[in-house]
């Protein structure tokens, strides 16, 4: 399903810059790993900062340092400044004016004098890259740890001032601001000294995040007091605004397991230059956050020295495919033995409050795991090259639930197993054939290299753009959909066959795909899974329906899907063997500012809504717990109750006098086959291939003549009734005072959602089977007697577990779909299953559906036996409990009747 698409390589294209440098100027040959191009940094612009070592013309065969940039709006390379010696840039960022260039180098000091010999230095230095004659300052920041530089960029660019920030690590924060004058026409320079100021004290992790102009960092911070106090680890926040200002945001203690580091602790800096903060490698630790208020923490627990319990890999015997070895045999460990280990993982959801563990176990073993978090669209992507991609549905527009758990191993055993069942079951039936060329394609397309991978702004707005710090290859991240329906098909687990419906009705919400998801089903109709999927398409439809006409505080209390949030899930290979598992736990405190957008930004005039105020407002409803979201099982137990309450009474929720004249109506009305006419359906479309986001109607054609209308059966009109008032009632508890007013249109249209859904799914389910079957262009409800053929039996099957989802979770159904759903019954079950159903209350006797009974089923011996025993099943209460006035009904419309027996209706 994911794969990462390879579409550049900024290496190569710098490489190539530099290549054509050297033509131009005729250089002289050089060894050849001097001309291989790093890249060090991206701005906020997207101007990407890459270095090389060279010759020059001046240089007279001295190899010097270049730095150059890259921008990809206008796709061209420059070279920005030479520095007149040969020295190795891990740090660098030029200011917003292009005048100014800060770097760190580092170097090794083996002088008999050097405080510390045989250690790397890291030192800092700003340089004037518009003078006329360049001048290089040093800030007299020698240190062996690393020390990162980053300029701040505003909304307008400055030429009066640069502030730069300047990060020891464990050590400080300090911001130098950077008066700046003007020599010549274009040249900017320094005026004075720098002025400094320091942001915050020893911090051992930090993270820059250039887009939103934010610093986060980790420090350890002493809570609580007397004996109880105890020092933990916690992340903040700085924002930054115009002109340097700046507000310290956020803090969130941290309360996953974390290693209690130490400044004399060992630390080992990786070459990854492109990496947002200190490129600490026995830290894997990221924070990611998006405009609508959602914030992660996203940390994996790695074996490194600032592990204090730090656990050798666990040995576990290899598995043949499809051995089961007893519980009771005991296995010797021998050489030919793998040895496996776990990798756990921890995000922190600021915005939930909670805390989710991920855990996959059963890796190869390797200390050089480290996993990849990035955003995929909404859902979080926990990715490990080669082995696992987990894509988290933890934004903060819906609580945690319907993760998609993607593993190698999961793949590999569906391709060993060989016998490939719809549902992924041993059991189900039947198997289907299918090309696994796709899944093989996948697997491969995972096993990149265990490398880091970061995240790089490009020219094209779609989609996530990821830079390989070890080969300079741009990868994007895309869904391969036929990948997609392959994996839903084969997927061991029901939860994530769920998942992957989820995440087709909510985001991609391509109806053709859909259909091709539902066709998938329909291959397995008694599989368990079908009805909890049938239930997940109306609660995601209905949602995504209001989600298009109302705001996100309406949407808060809309149900999003069948499945139970912020519960564990857990993922199982074709052998049984479980490989990862996802668990919650709680976020007891969360500190953040208290001042608005405006406030902190300083701004005149309107100031709408940043991350903070909407993670401000989201965390103190959840404190007052105004987040709530009406259930479908309370609706039910409402139906239940007023059911229960009406038969205690000796009324009935159907009977009415305006039923009884609709009932008989339809007695009356009932036209021959042949003088009846109905528009004929067309059949589906033929597609070739899928389309964007297809519409409903494009793809499912022209709705039968059951499903013409839009009035609802009347056994679901106490269901809405009661989602009406409860609904209403909801909005009413939660919402403000300025919003209750609107609380009666909103439940009317949740209502509307319902019931366009429920009559989408039931067209869906009918396009399966339906077009397939003789009768459907002519007649409302098919020939009763007439043989019925497998496409309709298995049409009457899918309706039932139709019927049945949406009895469950009171969704209301379409008043034509009951008559013909009857009548499928009628002719795919025999008489005697058929009765029961009636009696069970699973199958409704309709005015259409005795009407049809009455003009198809001849007066044979056998045909009045059954005509009989049908409406001797009527509701003894409503229609037929009251006695007509005039002649018997039934002896108008059935002439075959001896009229001196008693009427089965009547009893006359």
């Amino acid at each position: 399903m994911i794969e990462l698409k390879k579409v550049g390589n900024i290496v190569v294209d710098a490489a190539n810059f530099v290549a054509q440098q050297r033509r131009e100027r005729r250089l002289p040959a050089t060894a050849k790993d001097t001309e291989h191009p790093r890249i060090l940094n991206q701005e906020k612009n997207g101007n990407v900062l890459f270095t090389w070592d060279d010759v020059t013309q001046n240089s007279k065969g001295t190899i010097c340092t270049h730095v150059g940039l890259f921008d990809p709006i206008k796709k061209a390379h420059s070279l920005i400044w030479t520095y007149n010696q040969r020295v190795r840039l891990v740090s660098c960022s030029i200011n917003q004016g292009r005048s100014l260039l800060a770097f760190t180098i580092i170097s090794r000091d083996d002088s008999l004098s050097a405080k510390l010999p045989g250690k790397d230095i890291y030192s800092v230095f700003l340089a004037e890259i518009q003078a006329t004659t360049t001048r290089v300052f040093s800030l007299n920041l020698e240190r062996p740890q690393f020390i990162k530089v980053q300029f701040l960029y505003d909304s307008q660019e400055s030429d009066r001032e640069s502030h730069l920030i300047v990060m020891l690590h464990r050590e400080s924060v300090g911001l130098y601001h950077i008066r700046l004058g003007r020599v010549g026409e274009k040249g900017m320079v320094m005026r004075d000294q720098p002025r400094t100021e320091q942001l915050l004290k020893r911090f051992f992790w930090c993270q820059w995040d250039a887009p939103h102009q934010r610093l986060y960092y980790l420090q350890y911070t002493k809570r609580g007091e007397g004996d109880k106090s105890r020092v933990i680890p916690t992340v903040s926040c700085v924002q930054f605004y115009q002109n340097s200002q700046h507000d310290n945001i956020l803090d969130v203690p941290i309360e996953f397991p974390f290693p209690h580091i130490k400044s004399t602790s060992k630390v080992q800096y990786s070459n990854d230059s492109l990496d947002c903060g200190i490129p600490d490698s026995y830290l894997n630790m990221v924070v990611l956050t998006l405009a609508n208020g959602t914030f992660c923490i996203c940390y994996q627990r790695m074996d490194t020295p600032y592990t204090v319990d730090r656990r050798s890999p666990v040995k576990r015997p290899k598995k043949s495919p499809g051995s089961n070895p007893s519980p009771h045999s005991v296995h010797s460990l021998s050489e030919s033995d793998e040895e496996t280990t776990d990798v756990n993982y921890y995000i922190c959801m600021v915005h939930h409050a909670k805390i989710l563990n991920g855990c996959v176990t059963g890796l190869p073993y390797s200390r050089k795991y480290k996993l990849n978090f990035f955003w995929h669209g909404d859902y979080l992507m926990v990715m490990l090259p080669g082995h696992f991609v987990h894509l988290l549905n933890v934004g903060i527009e819906f609580e945690p639930c319907q993760h998609i758990l993607l593993h190698d191993r999961s793949i590999a055993s569906v391709i060993r197993n060989g016998d490939f069942k719809v549902t992924g079951s041993h059991d189900s039936s039947p198997p289907i054939s299918v090309d696994l060329s796709l899944l093989v394609t996948a697997a491969e397309k995972l096993h990149l290299s265990n490398t880091i991978l970061y995240e790089i702004q490009r020219d094209s707005p779609t989609g996530t753009s990821f830079y390989d710090n070890r080969t300079g290859e741009v990868w994007r991240v895309v869904v391969n959909m036929e990948m997609l329906v392959q994996l839903f098909i084969h997927c061991y687990m029901s939860t994530t066959r769920a998942g992957l419906l989820h995440y087709v009705l909510t985001r991609t919400r391509d109806f053709f795909l859909i259909k091709r998801l539902f066709e998938m089903l329909s291959n397995d109709i008694p599989s368990s899974e079908v009805p909890a999927l049938m239930a997940e398409f109306l609660i995601a439809t209905t949602y995504a329906s209001m989600r298009r006409q109302f705001d996100r505080e309406i949407l808060k209390h809309v149900p999003f899907t069948s499945s139970d949030t912020f519960r564990g899930q857990f993922e199982k290979s074709f052998e049984g063997e479980r490989i990862a598992r996802i668990s919650y736990s709680p976020l007891a405190c969360v500190n953040i500012a208290s001042k608005t957008a405006k406030d902190r930004s300083q701004k005149r005039g309107s100031v709408g809504e940043d991350l903070w105020d909407v993670l401000r407002h989201h965390l103190r409803r959840m404190q007052l717990d105004e987040l709530t979201r009406i259930s479908h099982r309370s609706v039910k137990a409402a139906c239940e109750a007023r059911m229960k309450n009406l038969t205690k009474n000796g009324e009935s929720g159907q009977g009415t006098r305006t039923e009884d004249q609709e009932f008989f109506s339809c007695l009356h009305g009932h036209k021959s086959r042949s003088s009846r006419s109905v528009s004929p359906a067309p059949g589906t479309p033929n597609f070739t291939g899928p389309v964007k986001r297809a519409r409903p109607d494009s793809v499912l054609g022209t709705a039968p003549p059951f499903l013409q209308g839009n009035n609802v059966a009347e056994l679901s009109q106490m269901a809405l009734d009661v989602t009406k008032d409860l609904f209403t009632s909801h909005l009413y508890k939660y919402l403000r005072k300025e919003a209750r007013s609107k609380g009666q249109s909103v439940a009317k249209e949740y209502i509307a959602c319902q019931i366009q859904q429920s009559r989408q799914l039931c067209h869906l389910l009918w396009n399966l089977r339906g077009p397939l079957l003789p009768y459907t262009d002519l007649d409302l409800l098919p020939n009763l007697t007439d043989p019925a053929s497998d496409d309709e039996y298995e049409l009457f099957q899918l309706f039932e577990r139709y019927y049945q989802t949406a009895q469950e979770i009171s969704f209301p159904l379409p008043q034509g779909f009951v008559s013909y759903f009857t009548a499928l019954g009628y002719r795919n079950l025999g008489t005697g299953l058929f009765l029961q159903y009636v009696d069970h209350g699973i199958l409704q006797l309709t005015g259409e559906f005795m009407a049809q009974i009455l003009a198809d089923v001849g007066d044979t011996t056998e045909g009045v036996r059954i005509k009989q025993q049908i409406i001797s099943r009527l509701p003894q209460m409503g229609v037929i409990n009251r006695r007509p006035k005039g002649p018997c009904q039934t002896s108008l419309i059935w002439p075959g009747i001896d009229r001196r027996a008693r009427c089965p209706i009547c009893q006359r």
